[in-house]
């Protein structure tokens, strides 16, 4: 879905992970991720001074935080209320999974002002001055509107850095947004701060993973039957599996997604499958369809029912993402 567009069973989901209060199962049983350390909401810290963004190619001077913001992903949805912005916000939309439940009572102020897309309408009526978009697609002409054009509107923009590179994604695009949106709404010591807790924890996870020779190839099946939709090898997905000591078999696709064919996996022949779950694309059906397709159902990993499941909240760029790399890691080596 990165820096591409991506068509689910819901619609059109363009794309350039943590505590996760949602379970997240591995192998053939259940791993329940970590609840998310996020730091508590803080009165504004100092006075405001201006401050100058470059995002995905786009330059914006903010002279005072945003008062209106609208998050378009649940992933930016996340974030601003991790940081404890949801009095800044006066919408979101296109939620996937549940909400983490740390962050339950902060949505619930917020309104919503669709479950996927709003219409352009729609997402004007709602007043914003700044839109935080997870993917491309959400500056659509329908949707939000490309982001020149909000200029004009005196709506600033922000989109989530992973999914807008040309580059190879890594897990500090994800520290990236968390710093990024914390200057932008002058909250940058609580950004820091819980940047600085993550970092510690990934360093704990690094000396359990980086002790493993990384050895287990990975596919990761996303959705689709005829032809499978697969992380490839220069999205966060892709560096979420290389943090957790996972070799993606399609890193030698350019993008953060792309449509591959199910000959190529059976060449390839996994040791592990990474599931999305989500409400277009349950991991439930995706199994089902594994399982109950001849030339599939020999594929080592199938046969061995070596299946990790996420849901796809998870793997992209937000809070859950460093714990989404230990309960991966979980599944790639139980040993």
């Amino acid at each position: 879905m990165i820096g591409s567009q991506r068509m689910t069973r819901r619609g059109l989901l363009a794309v350039g992970v943590a505590g996760a209060g949602s379970l997240l199962l591995a192998g053939c049983g259940t791993v329940a991720a970590p609840q998310p350390e996020t730091e508590p909401a803080q009165e504004a810290e100092t006075a405001y001074a201006p401050v100058t963004i470059e995002n995905c190619g786009l330059t914006i001077t903010y002279d005072q935080p945003p008062q209106r913001a609208v998050s378009l992903a649940q992933h930016a949805t996340e974030v601003m209320l991790t940081l404890g912005l949801q009095d800044h916000m006066v919408g979101t939309a296109y939620l996937e999974d549940p909400i983490l439940p740390d962050l339950a009572d902060a949505y619930a102020q917020i309104p919503v002002l669709s479950d996927t897309y709003p219409s352009r309408e729609v997402f004007l009526g709602a007043e914003p001055d700044f839109v935080y978009g997870g993917w491309v697609s959400a500056f659509n002409d329908e949707v939000a509107g490309p982001r020149e054009s909000l200029l004009e509107l005196n709506i600033n923009s922000y989109l989530a850095h992973a999914n807008c590179l040309e580059s190879k994604a890594t897990i500090e695009d994800v520290f990236t947004d968390f710093l990024t949106i914390g200057k932008i709404f002058g909250v940058s010591e609580r950004a820091e701060a819980y940047v600085a807790g993550k970092r510690e924890r990934l360093a704990e996870i690094h000396a359990i993973t980086q002790a493993a020779d990384a050895k287990v190839t990975v596919f990761v099946y996303d959705s689709g039957d005829e032809a499978p939709y697969t992380a490839a090898g220069t999205g966060i997905v892709n560096a979420l599996l290389e943090e957790a000591g996972g070799i993606n078999i399609f890193a030698d696709e350019e993008g953060g997604f792309a449509t591959v064919n199910w000959e190529t996996v059976i060449e390839r022949d996994p040791d592990v499958i990474v599931l999305h779950h989500a409400s277009w694309s349950t991991a439930e059906e995706k199994i089902e369809y594994l399982k109950n397709t001849e030339a599939l159902a020999a594929l080592r990993a199938v046969q061995a029912e070596r299946f990790v499941i996420v849901e796809f909240t998870a793997t992209q760029p937000g809070p859950r993402s460093i714990d989404v790399i230990e309960t991966l890691f979980q599944g790639f080596y139980p040993e």
